[in-house]
């Protein structure tokens, strides 16, 4: 029993208790698909630090442009501007040492789709929660929920293999 409870803890210790979530603000209406994007960041509503810019260049072009299966192809098709509308990265420690029940770090993703004409097709916000885990948790995991709410988004609503 003592095993068991020991593991059931270290698992919990272990896992970041993170989570993300996406508003669609203005939603798309139109047909246009799209095997390519360009991402651009744009200005912050909020005071972001350099590290977490870049970190946030580099995951948003993993997240369109990554791995195996790529959602898009670097090129002129859809721009993909971003910004921060809400940046806290909260206190690790205190995520840490309160066990998620205080110091949360909140980020919220806004993100304009430009169609070529360079009309705005479509604006949502991504948002990602950080409340524990190992260490407290990074800051960087919520940073990467959003990123990923708005990567689905954009496969599902523009991607040339969006369903229909």
């Amino acid at each position: 029993m003592k095993k068991m409870f020991f593991a059931t803890a270290a698992a919990l210790a272990l896992s970041a208790c993170a989570n993300g979530s996406l508003m669609v603000e203005q939603p798309y209406r139109g047909d246009y698909r799209t095997g390519f994007a360009s991402i651009a960041a744009d200005s912050n509503s909020v005071e972001v630090d350099d590290d977490n810019i870049v970190y946030t260049q580099e995951k948003m072009e993993e997240a369109f442009f990554g791995g195996d299966t790529p959602l898009f192809t670097e090129g002129d098709g859809i721009s993909v501007v971003y910004r921060y509308l809400t940046f806290d990265e909260g206190s690790q420690a205190l995520r840490y040492l309160m066990g998620g029940i205080a110091g949360g770090s909140t980020v919220v993703l806004e993100v304009d789709f430009v169609g070529p004409n360079g009309d705005v097709l479509s604006t949502v916000r991504g948002e990602g929660r950080v409340s524990g885990g190992f260490f407290g948790g990074s800051n960087k995991s919520g940073i990467d929920h959003a990123i990923d709410e708005v990567a689905d988004y954009a496969a599902n609503t523009f991607g040339t293999n969006a369903d229909d």
